[in-house]
């Protein structure tokens, strides 16, 4: 990394360069097919890192109206709970990546949309009848595919919420937990999507620090704890579209 420009290899599938915020050139060493999960996701959060933007490691849908976005280290079911919910009448807003930015003077923070896909290993889209909207391979030899969202956003929508997941004991219900200031902090910054990439750029460029102020000020974030049982999903999906809803009524009332 020099500046503004990132320059990524990967050995057998080539290299591309963000550029400026505004720029990717890729350089395939075989099937561009092999670096284009690469490209959409690194190289895309490069270049809004690039731009002064703020992103996590999140799935995030539209409920009522505002985002919550779902975040959690690779693995941890993002995409398989964001698939849950879209299920339960929730748009898709984005998958893997959650790029905020800031609304206009007095608002929020706002999610951009990033496509109408999520990517979901082969034994979630049986479990949730979703064979129909599957596509292609997200890579060669990997058991997970794109899928198309039953329904998805095409403008930045306000950010009300933000759930870390976590594995709860096997048995106990699922529960959230608001964190404290200090905690949610270094919540966002563990959160962030390739870490040592947002690290990097935030010390070049002050806008992303404005904009995660804006976010401990206006966003609250929740430890999620929850089952990770299929078989539960659904019971889990509504635990979340509850608790949304009833911070909303907190709020008005």
């Amino acid at each position: 990394m020099d500046g503004n420009r990132l320059l990524l290899t990967l050995p057998d599938s080539g290299r591309f360069m963000a550029s400026d915020g505004r720029t990717l050139d890729i350089d395939p060493a075989a099937d561009i097919d092999d670096i284009m999960p690469f490209v959409l996701g690194t190289g895309i959060g490069a270049l809004l890192y690039q731009r002064g933007g703020m992103v996590l490691h999140g799935a995030t849908v539209e409920v009522d109206g505002g985002g919550i976005t779902l975040c959690g280290f690779g693995g941890t079911g993002k995409s398989t709970l964001a698939a849950a919910l879209c299920r339960s009448g929730c748009r898709l807003v984005g998958d893997d990546l959650a790029a905020l930015s800031l609304g206009a003077p007095g608002e929020g923070p706002l999610v951009q949309p990033d496509g109408q896909h999520l990517k979901l290993y082969d034994t979630t889209i049986a479990r949730l009848g979703m064979t129909a909207q599957s596509g292609p391979a997200v890579r060669r030899g990997l058991s997970k595919h794109y899928v198309t969202a039953p329904a998805a956003v095409s403008a930045p929508v306000p950010l009300k919420a933000v759930y870390v997941l976590h594995d709860s004991p096997r048995g106990k219900a699922t529960s959230f937990d608001r964190l404290p200031p200090l905690v949610a902090a270094q919540a966002l910054l563990n959160q962030s999507y390739r870490r040592r990439l947002a690290l990097t750029t935030a010390r070049l460029d002050s806008r992303s620090a404005a904009l995660r102020d804006a976010v401990l000020r206006r966003v609250p974030l929740f430890r999620l704890s929850r089952p990770r049982d299929l078989d539960r999903l659904d019971e889990v999906a509504g635990a979340v579209l509850a608790h949304v809803r009833g911070l909303e009524e907190r709020a008005l009332s």
